[in-house]
């Protein structure tokens, strides 16, 4: 019953929620900037408040389709706040379900809960960096049942997702390593970051 009486209550906000242009703004400049530790926990922290502000996910009604996007995006880089990253999947649950987000943004952030919690992943979205250095995708729960999710879905087989994203990281690892020389030296979850954020 309480369940019920919180999903009653977001609806609620949802439906009452008006478009906050000077937000999505903010969440599209948030998106841009060229993350570097220090501007990720800043971002991070910022969604955290909004987050506390609205009481929902910033979703189409209140920041527009980009401004959703761009704080999904914020949520995706939040690797060293897992409990961040935990909040906003419960967020965008309640607005998928309402229609307001992307349901691809809740699948992949999923995914990447999970990687994050040592768990097989889901929908095939998550992929790592191997010894090699190489692009290898973070194992999943059962390679039939996920193409049967990224069909429902509307997302390419895994075998294409898999080889796009190699050829993403082939074609911008060189830029990445000569324009931030720490990269290596950082976290391996620092190093993994720009995996998965694109679709």
């Amino acid at each position: 019953m309480a369940g019920i009486s919180a999903s009653h209550g977001s609806e609620r906000t949802l439906d009452s929620m008006a478009a906050d242009e000077a937000l999505r703004e903010e969440l599209l400049r948030m998106a841009a900037t060229r993350p570097d530790p220090e501007t990720l926990r800043a971002h991070g922290e910022r969604l955290w408040e909004i987050l506390d502000d609205y009481e929902a996910w910033p979703g189409r009604r209140l920041v527009g389709d980009d401004g959703s996007r761009a704080a999904w995006l914020v949520a995706q880089y939040a690797i060293e706040d897992p409990g961040l990253q935990k909040r906003c999947l419960e967020a965008l649950d309640v607005a998928v379900a309402y229609g307001d987000a992307d349901p691809v943004h809740y699948a992949y952030l999923l995914d990447r809960v999970r990687m994050a919690d040592g768990l097989d992943q889901l929908y095939g979205s998550q992929f790592v960096t191997g010894p090699d250095g190489e692009l290898t995708p973070w194992p999943v729960d059962d390679p039939a049942k996920v193409e049967e999710r990224r069909r429902r879905l509307g997302l390419p087989p895994f075998a294409d997702h898999a080889a796009a994203m190699s050829a993403q990281w082939q074609a911008r690892r060189g830029d990445r390593e000569s324009d931030h020389p720490d990269m290596k030296a950082s976290s391996t979850a620092r190093q993994q970051y720009h995996a998965a954020t694109e679709r």
